[in-house]
């Protein structure tokens, strides 16, 4: 029976979850561990087939807490077989992140999202055009969600867990009655900082789900993204009416 020493310690004889490079996800146990730190799992399998993993992938592990969701890497670092029974042995490469499921409501909503590289100075790096620009441009994305809080983007690209981004929210509809760029369609863009929270595979694709929580925003920006998802959702519950 597992006996849970910490909360963010992940247990001998606990269930988990692997999530696999194409994002499928396979449970399984936690049997053992050595002293240098690799834990031992079987290979776990769905509809007859095994895991498709090899020495040297990159998967998630998932497990659980009263407190909430943890996610980590792991690296496989052998796979063997006992008997019919096959398994591998996996070694922790992050540190267990809690998955932020916020309290804020989540509207789902797809728009264009622009991520830069991290710079404290959000304004003097972004709002300067051409040679002058300071910030780099790492990937157009689309969102998938987003709260008061933080956004759930779609990325072609696999981001660390705790990193920071500059992002640009191009929101398509009008909601603020502020309008600085003249459009009678379209929001100015936001430009705000966000922190890696979660990061994994999306399906059976090359694309990765991403949420990311904002932070340092002003009270003004705060109250600007509040009135974009109310107002979003309350245009979805009129459209659910109809």
């Amino acid at each position: 029976m597992a006996v849970l020493i910490e909360e963010e310690s992940i247990v001998i004889g606990e269930t988990v979850d692997l999530v696999a490079q194409k994002g499928r996800v396979y449970r399984t146990k936690i049997e053992d561990r050595l002293k240098s730190g690799p834990f031992l799992v079987g290979v776990p399998s769905r509809g007859g087939a095994h895991m498709p993993v090899f020495q040297d992938d990159i998967i998630y592990l998932v497990f659980y807490r009263e407190t909430g969701r943890y996610i980590t890497q792991m690296k496989v670092l052998a796979i063997e077989k006992r008997g019919e029974i096959r398994y591998m042995w996996l070694l922790q490469q992050t540190t267990p992140q809690k998955d932020q499921r916020r309290e804020a409501y989540r509207v789902p909503v797809r728009f264009d999202v622009i991520i830069f590289e991290y710079m404290e100075d959000i304004e003097q790096s972004l709002m300067q055009e051409g040679e002058e620009a300071k910030a780099v441009t790492l990937e157009a994305a689309n969102s998938k969600d987003i709260s008061n809080t933080g956004i759930a983007l779609m990325t072609k690209t696999e981001y660390e867990l705790d990193s920071n981004y500059i992002l640009r929210l191009l929101f398509e509809t009008t909601f603020s009655g502020v309008n600085r760029i003249g459009s009678p369609d379209k929001e100015p863009p936001l430009h705000v900082a966000a922190r890696v929270m979660r990061c994994l595979p999306w399906r059976d694709s090359k694309m990765f789900n991403v949420g990311m929580q904002f932070f340092g925003m002003t009270k003004n920006e705060s109250e600007y993204v509040a009135r974009y998802v109310l107002t979003e959702q309350q245009k979805q519950i009129k459209n659910r009416r109809r």
